[in-house]
């Protein structure tokens, strides 16, 4: 179900009170499953405590155990940007339905991070999803790049 801007402003307001930039978690792209689920989660570190979950729930929660996401520190953004990424993401992809194979928290969390929405978990079943062979949503990119020319340039690679 689609948030409507007030909505998106309030869980603006949410993340904001719940940053710590002195948290290792912070603007990181974690990980985490939840038994006896097969798949791995996807968000964005807020806090020591806190994740803003990228997937169904687009919401900030408590979580202490998950991990930062290997292998993609050459390609991330800095923790400010990713968070500020993060804000402007909310107004361009809260009407996306969210699925597990064509548009989920993967293809989100490491489109905020860094600037790819690709997910692994799904990528072998590429051509059914609409997506690239390496799991690339075929779309998402060029939709928050065009948005963020126009709202936040400093955001775009």
């Amino acid at each position: 179900m689609p948030l409507p801007t007030e909505k998106i402003e309030q869980t603006i307001e949410t993340i904001e009170g719940l940053i710590d930039p002195s948290s290792d978690r912070f603007g990181c792209l974690l990980n985490w499953q939840n038994p006896p689920d097969p798949f791995w989660h996807y968000g964005i570190g807020l806090s020591d405590t806190h994740i803003f979950d990228t997937g169904q729930g687009l919401c900030p929660f408590e979580r202490k155990e998950a991990k930062t996401v290997l292998g993609i520190s050459d390609i991330a953004f800095e923790p400010e940007q990713v968070i500020e990424r993060l804000k402007q993401s909310l107004y361009v992809f809260s009407t996306w339905k969210y699925t597990l194979t064509g548009w989920n928290c993967e293809h989100l969390g490491r489109l905020i991070a860094t600037d790819q929405a690709r997910c692994y978990q799904s990528s072998f079943l590429w051509w059914m999803c609409n997506m690239s062979p390496e799991g690339d949503h075929k779309t998402a990119h060029q939709i928050l790049r065009d948005h963020l020319v126009e709202h936040a340039p400093a955001l775009v690679r």
